[in-house]
C-alpha cells in the first residue's frame, strides 16, 4: 500500500509539478524528475523571498544533500536537506529546503609563488581545483536584512558562501565568481548541513 501511495505522489509531481536534473561535483547524476515548491512564508524579506524555497521530492529522487538541483528554467538551488515523510516504513516523499545558487565560478588553491622580475616580489600562484561550482553567496547588500532567526546557522559579520561539502574547500582557498571578484576563504562551518559548508570569506588581495 505504501508504495502505491509513494507512486501516486510521485505521478502528481510529474501532472503538476517542476522539473529539474541532479548535478553532483558539475556532473548530471540524475534527470526526469519533479517536484513541488512553496515560496518562504517570510515575503516581507525580498532575499528571503528569491532565494529559499521549501520543496518536496519524490522518494526515489536521486538528489541528495549537498547535490545542486537545476530546474527546467535554467535556475540552480543546493538541496540543504532530505526529511523523509514514511508510511510503514516506506519513504512517500522528502521535505526539503532548497538554497539558490546564485554564483557559479572556479574553486582555487594556492601552489606555490612565482618571482616577478619587474617588480621583485613573490606572487601567489592558484592552481584550479574545481570550476563550475555552484554557491550561493551572501554579500554586503543584504546582510541587514538577515539574521540567524531567519536561517539558523547564518552570520551577518562577513560575507558567506554556501558551497557543497563535496569539493572539500579549504582554508585560503581562492573563489573566483564568473563574475569576477576574487575571495579567500578564512573561516569553514561544517556541521551546520549536512551536505554543504559554510565558508567565511573577504576580498582577496593576494
Amino acid at each position: 500500500m505504501a508504495y502505491d501511495v509513494a507512486e501516486d505522489i510521485k505521478q502528481a509531481y510529474i501532472e503538476v509539478g517542476t522539473s529539474y536534473e541532479v548535478l553532483r561535483k558539475g556532473v548530471q547524476v540524475g534527470s526526469g524528475e519533479y517536484l513541488l515548491y512553496d515560496l518562504n512564508a517570510q515575503v516581507t524579506k525580498p532575499f528571503i523571498r528569491e532565494h529559499f524555497l521549501e520543496a518536496s521530492l519524490p522518494f526515489d529522487t536521486s538528489g541528495e544533500a549537498g547535490d545542486v538541483l537545476r530546474f527546467h528554467n535554467g535556475d540552480c538551488y543546493l538541496l540543504m536537506n532530505k526529511s523523509p515523510f514514511e508510511l510503514e516504513n516506506k519513504v512517500l516523499e522528502y521535505s526539503t529546503v532548497l538554497y539558490k545558487a546564485n554564483t557559479s565560478g572556479e574553486l582555487r588553491r594556492p601552489s606555490g609563488e612565482a618571482w616577478d622580475t619587474q617588480t621583485y616580489h613573490k606572487t601567489p600562484i592558484f592552481g584550479v581545483i574545481e570550476t563550475n561550482v555552484y554557491s550561493l553567496l551572501t554579500e554586503s547588500l543584504f546582510r541587514y536584512e538577515l539574521s540567524e532567526q531567519d536561517f539558523g546557522q547564518l552570520a551577518i559579520a562577513k560575507d558567506e558562501l554556501y558551497i557543497p561539502k563535496v569539493y572539500g574547500i579549504r582554508l585560503n582557498d581562492r573563489y573566483e565568481p564568473k563574475s569576477g571578484e576574487y575571495y579567500r576563504v578564512t573561516t569553514i562551518k561544517t556541521r551546520g548541513f549536512p551536505g554543504v559548508d559554510v565558508v567565511g570569506v573577504e576580498e582577496d588581495t593576494r
